[in-house]
């Protein structure tokens, strides 16, 4: 035999076979994944928890003190801007709206104490209100920094 393709029990050529493609190999404990670009579902819940404890914080901040309600409306300003910026994975505007939602849980949350208090000039719908709006605020902020969020400022621009 000389290898010739025209001898008798000469091997045909045989089709290929498409390759089937790899699937990723799974990481190792301790190993370091890059995740997708994409925003987590834990920033959109936060944003939306942002947006919604902010509408509750301009009916309670409606109670107040006039010259009070000019502070918190440029803080509530701020606080709205910020989860906008968060969303987009801006690390200081996370920053900026922990701050803000710091402020809005010190001032305008002090209205929650009016189940406390029966002689509460504010009534005890604005305690409502203020209740579930620390506890909305609380857990947007928290969700902000934790695992999943934090991954996902660290890989965004500054």
């Amino acid at each position: 035999m000389t290898g010739s393709p025209n001898e008798p029990g000469a091997a045909e050529l045989l089709p290929e076979e498409p390759e089937e493609p790899e699937e990723p190999e799974e990481p190792e404990e301790g190993e370091e994944v890059e995740a997708d670009a994409r925003r987590p579902g834990v920033i959109t819940v936060a944003f939306w928890l942002l947006i919604t404890s902010a509408v509750l914080w301009v009916l309670v901040s409606g109670s107040g003190d006039p010259a009070e309600q000019q502070g918190t409306a440029a803080i509530l300003c701020v606080y709205i801007w910020s989860a906008v910026r968060v969303r987009r994975g801006r690390w200081t505007a996370r920053i900026v709206g922990t701050a803000a939602a710091v402020w809005l849980l010190v001032v305008p949350g002090s209205l929650a104490w009016g189940f406390m208090d029966p002689e509460n000039p504010y009534g005890r719908e604005y305690a409502v209100l203020a209740v579930v709006a620390v506890v909305l605020t609380g857990t947007g902020v928290a969700l902000l920094y934790g695992r999943r969020g934090t991954t996902y400022f660290r890989r965004r621009p500054r």
